[in-house]
């Protein structure tokens, strides 16, 4: 059994890459905050304060976890490490405190002896990032090389403080359970795809 939790800057690719994986179950983020703050869509987040939302976001979290690993499911958690706050600067997508509270709920289970936690990055580069958010028209996204390079090195920095968060929540758990990091650059998609495959199976 496995949670996977999977982030990148907007655009890396990460919808696409996750599609092929409709048969696991899969929850995100971005959908979270956007129905705890009503909003039309998830591209208005990011021009609002979204950290006061982030306890309910965790609670729910918490809930989807603990009920997969106790119906022994395999799970998908789809975010964004870093995100814009305002539509100024990046900062962590869920606060530590936030972070250490969902994996607490994920480490009471009895069930936890089983389970393998990824944290996973998926990145490319900004200049092809670029290139796809220029091509999505379906999305708002900031169109200028400086922001894709700042997006992709803020998932990157923030990236390890989730990874940090959970080990510190298994650690106050005194639970055993793998924990791992993985960088999947997602400029090959077919490349990615084998990757994100062999990490679910364990290799």
């Amino acid at each position: 059994m496995f949670l996977l939790i999977i982030g990148g800057a907007s655009g890396v690719g990460k919808t696409s890459l996750l599609k092929l994986f409709a048969n696991i179950k899969q929850i995100n983020t971005g959908d979270l905050f956007k129905r705890a703050m009503t909003l039309r869509n998830r591209d208005e987040i990011k021009k609002g304060d979204w950290s006061i939302f982030e306890n309910d976001v965790a609670l729910d979290m918490a809930a989807i976890a603990s009920e997969s690993i106790l119906l022994d499911r395999n799970l998908i958690i789809d975010t964004h490490f870093a995100a814009k706050i305002f539509g100024t600067s990046y900062r962590i997508g869920l606060r530590e405190e936030y972070l250490r509270q969902v994996g607490q709920a994920i480490f009471k289970s009895d069930a936890i002896s089983t389970l393998s936690i990824n944290v996973i990055l998926i990145s490319a580069n900004p200049y092809l990032l670029l290139t796809r958010r220029r091509l999505d028209k379906s999305r708002n996204r900031e169109l200028v090389p400086s922001d894709c390079y700042n997006d992709l090195r803020s998932n990157d920095i923030y990236s390890h403080r989730y990874l940090s968060a959970l080990k510190m929540a298994a650690k106050i758990s005194s639970k055993t359970c793998k924990i791992e990091y993985n960088i999947i650059n997602n400029e090959m998609f077919d490349s990615a795809q084998k990757q994100l495959t062999e990490i679910m199976r364990g290799k």
